[in-house]
């Protein structure tokens, strides 16, 4: 997916804080705690590795502002990762020309790594825009910024997913998640009413009406990588049950239809990460 990597341009989940200087420290952590929570939901938490990116003293014609404050600006995001129990490298002259920033690199599936969310220490841009707040004294002061992604640019952040996942999506990514094969055209108002409810509860899922042999329907279901495959038939209509195989566990067996969609709805509110545990076909 390296095309999606290295695109012309980026759509970035970009946000600014403007920020007391005695606010900075809390709102710069909880930046670093959205980006885990982003990086957990979408299972890229162990692919990834933190850099603390700084300024080259012996490059300073790129950067603007004086050593110190530099050195405190450093000394403050380092200080916030040791706290959070964050491993981390630095990096010389990786830093903005007005700021250090944490890089959140991840790894594609040939081991190379690219920054996928940034965040980034701003003690300088206000000087240079004349920004100021009023204090309680009635003094000017000058904030500070923090420049923030929470989950990288749309385009990058795509790629890292397909990669990882292969096309198979956790249940709550997938625009597919469910496909109901009626055994044959006698079932179909069964797997309508079935498609009726697993939509009215905000799955998305389709029937397959194709009139082939429902060994042909599950194997193509499995290999669109769909998580769920419900199987009705005369025994499932009786009961108001469906006959479940999900791309987990395999056959899960018969299962009443309310169930079903409490489970995968809870799967999905909580956006659950489940484990394959069965081998899955490969498409040819």
């Amino acid at each position: 997916m390296h095309g999606l990597t290295r695109v012309r341009q980026f759509t970035i989940s970009e946000g600014h804080l403007i920020v007391r200087p005695d606010q900075m420290v809390k709102e710069f952590k909880d930046c670093i705690a959205l980006a885990q929570y982003c990086l957990q939901t979408l299972g890229l938490e162990e692919d990834v590795t933190y850099h603390l990116s700084k300024w080259d003293p012996d490059n300073r014609e790129k950067y603007i502002g004086e050593p110190e404050v530099w050195e405190e600006t450093e000394q403050h995001i380092r200080d916030v990762l040791n706290e959070l129990n964050i491993p981390f490298t630095e990096d010389v002259g990786e830093a903005a020309f007005y700021g250090p920033k944490v890089d959140i690199n991840a790894k594609n599936v040939y081991g190379k790594e690219d920054t996928m969310i940034t965040i980034q220490w701003d003690a300088l841009l206000a000087e240079q825009f004349d920004m100021y707040y009023i204090d309680e004294n009635g003094d000017k002061k000058r904030p500070y910024i923090i420049h923030r992604t929470s989950m990288g640019c749309y385009e990058r952040t795509l790629a890292w997913l397909i990669e990882k996942y292969a096309g198979m999506f956790p249940t709550w990514l997938c625009p597919e998640q469910v496909r109901v094969l009626p055994i044959s055209d006698k079932y179909t108002d069964y797997a309508d009413s079935v498609l009726a409810e697993l939509k009215k509860n905000g799955i998305d899922a389709t029937v397959d009406y194709r009139a082939e042999k429902i060994g042909f329907k599950i194997r193509d279901a499995r290999l669109k990588r769909i998580p769920y495959i419900l199987v009705v038939g005369e025994k499932e209509a009786a009961e108001g049950t469906v006959s479940v195989r999900s791309r987990y566990l395999g056959d899960e067996g018969a299962k009443n239809l309310q169930q079903f969609i409490d489970d995968i709805c809870k799967e999905i509110r909580t956006k659950e990460i489940r484990k394959i545990e069965v081998k899955e076909e490969n498409a040819k």
